[in-house]
This record gives structure tokens, sequence and C-alpha cells, in this order.
């Protein structure tokens, strides 16, 4: 699976830090229109929400620039937004967390919601999980709509040992446990899949550990494989409510990415998925990333 996490880092001021030096790879933070229910599978299956990727988040925490913006999303059909923070960003957290309080009653105003990103995979593993559950106790009191954990199994390596999938799911449960916002997941759609023989079952442990919603990656320009695998996956697994990924990031391949194509052409084929998988309980589309998405 080709990763599409980005560089960010994030500095911490942790009292033992699992890295070489003081910052943090990856975490990522997102702003959401449609928030998943704490509890009940399923919940909200009728409503439907376009998202993107925002990584850097300099414009959207800065007053000058946030307007402008938040109607460029809108106007590019956004209802949900995954917000990324930098770890200078973090690392002044009175300033920042101001800001972001704004930022979240601005994009109240303009119908977006906005939902916490966290994307490190170092936090799959037992002696790195506490991280996790430091940076959580330093964003608490922000009012996201939920927390959404990246934590891509893949990047620890492949092939991925069972204990792995072990492991992420004992780190999800912890966060569900911690987080004062419901928990959704992005994962590569192959742990949805029939699972193998002796092989642990993601998605069946999944409500157990507090997760009813994930997004799925399914990397192709092809939208009716990306469609048929994610009706096929939300009707295997009922008591989860998918979200369909999908990448315009101009590295990747041409045959996984809609780099090139036009916001009308993109908006065209979210109407096509959106009439196809909405009744099939599918939740919206998620794009990565704002920063290669055409803008109008």
């Amino acid at each position: 699976m080709r990763s599409v996490l980005l560089a960010l880092t994030l500095s911490l001021p942790l009292a033992a830090p699992a890295f070489a030096s003081t910052e943090f790879v990856q975490p990522r933070f997102l702003l959401a229109s449609t928030a998943a229910p704490k509890s009940g599978p399923g919940t909200g299956a009728g409503q439907w929400s376009q998202a993107s990727y925002v990584w850097d988040s300099e414009a959207l925490l800065d007053p000058d620039r946030r307007e402008a913006e938040l109607q460029a999303l809108r106007k590019a059909g956004m209802n949900k937004i995954y917000l990324g923070l930098k770890g200078a960003q973090v690392n002044d957290l009175a300033t920042t967390r101001q800001r972001l309080e704004q930022l979240l009653q601005d994009a109240a105003r303009e119908d977006l919601q906005v939902s916490l990103l966290l994307g490190d995979s170092s936090w799959i593993e037992p002696t790195d999980r506490h991280q996790l559950s430091d940076l959580l106790k330093k964003l608490k009191g922000l009012a996201f709509s939920s927390l959404h954990l990246d934590l891509e199994v893949e990047q620890l390596g492949m092939p991925v040992p069972d204990q792995r999938l072990k492991n992420w799911l004992d780190t999800l449960r912890m966060a569900s446990n911690e987080s004062p916002w419901p928990v959704e997941i992005s994962s590569h759609h192959r742990w949805f899949a029939e699972p193998k023989p002796g092989q642990t079952c993601v998605p069946c442990a999944l409500p157990d550990a507090g997760v009813r919603q994930v997004s799925l990656m399914i990397y192709t320009r092809n939208p009716k494989n990306s469609a048929r695998m994610t009706e096929q996956i939300a009707k295997r697994w009922p008591a989860l409510q998918f979200r369909l990924a999908q990448s315009t990031e101009p590295e990747l391949p041409a045959t996984e990415s809609w780099a090139g194509a036009s916001t009308e052409q993109l908006k065209h084929q979210a109407s096509a998925w959106r009439e196809q998988l909405q009744p099939r309980g599918v939740a919206g589309i998620d794009w990565q990333a704002w920063r290669d998405f055409p803008k109008r």
C-alpha cells in the first residue's frame, strides 16, 4: 500500500520521547461536517458529506486568511474538513487553542464541522501508546466533532504480523476510552476483506474497541471498482459505517489518483458515488488532499 501520510511533525515535550529527535512524526487533525456518533452503529447512515484533508492549517488558523480559506473549501463542495497542526502550533498551545476555538466557531457558521486527525503509526506499539494518550490530554477541551486516527499498520513493515493487528486494536480501545470525542479511523481496505483463518478479524473487533466509522482507502482512478469494493465491505460489516477515501495526489501513479481532474469532474463523480453508495449506508467521500484538490 502506498502511504498517503505527509511528513508533518509535531514537537511534544514528553518526559520519555520514543524518537531520537524531539518531534512527533505525522500527527494529523481533521475538520468534519457530519460528526460520527459515539454510540449506535450506523447512526446517521442517511447523511452524506464530502471531506478534504488540510495538512497545512496556517491559513485556517490565521484570522486574516481564515474566511477566504473556508469559503474556498465550501466552493469546492467540502462540508467536512480534516485539519493538520504543525509542531510549532502545538508548542505554542495557548495561541493555537485560541485560534482553534475561533476556527471552530467560524467553520460552524460555514456549515463545516471540525474533526481532529492524528496519525503516527508508532502509537500502535505498546511502548509508544502513552504518547497518544499524552497528546489527547494536551488537546482536551476543544470542540472537535470527532477524533480520527490514521494509524497504518503497514507503515511498520510488511507483511503485518497478527500481533500488530492486536496492538492496533488495543491502541484504538485506549483512545476510545480516553478521547472526549467519538473515535473514527482510516484504513487500507485489505483488513475489511474476509479474514484469513487464524488472523485477527479487525472489523469484528472494532465496535468493542469503540470505533464505528471507517474511511476506506481504496485508491484507484476506476470509480466502478472503488464503488463495488465499498459496497461489498459495507454489506459484509453492517455494524460499521464506512466512507470512501480517494486521492488527488500527483505523486501517486495515474491509476491510483484523480490528479489532473477538474473540480467539475470530481463534483460529478462524487455525485455518482453518492447516488450509488448512500443507499448502502456509506457516509461520504474523503479527498486526500486539499493541497492537490482543484480549486475553482
